[in-house]
């Protein structure tokens, strides 16, 4: 079993979409975006209100950190949108 060290806040719903920011020793905060349709598909949310997409946030909480520790790229504050593939 892997252990993630990714720390993951609470998460804000805006328009449909899941905002949050996931914390890592050595890289600080970072802020991502889950598009609702994304997270209807992947994470299982039965639909985009708010309350479901939270709720498919909390269950899917283990594959979105797992998601969020394998994101390389040269961070410069902006906000990373994680899609299907990255949650597959």
């Amino acid at each position: 079993m892997d252990v993630i060290s990714v720390k993951l806040t609470q998460p804000l719903v805006r328009a449909d979409s899941l905002w949050f920011s996931a914390y890592e020793f050595g890289w600080g905060y970072r802020a991502f975006e889950i598009p609702g349709d994304v997270a209807k598909n992947q994470l299982g949310a039965a639909d985009g209100s708010a309350q479901k997409l939270t709720l498919a946030f909390g269950l899917g909480r283990q594959t979105i950190a797992k998601a969020v520790e394998s994101v390389e790229l040269d961070y410069r504050g902006e906000r990373i949108v994680l899609r299907a593939g990255d949650l597959a």
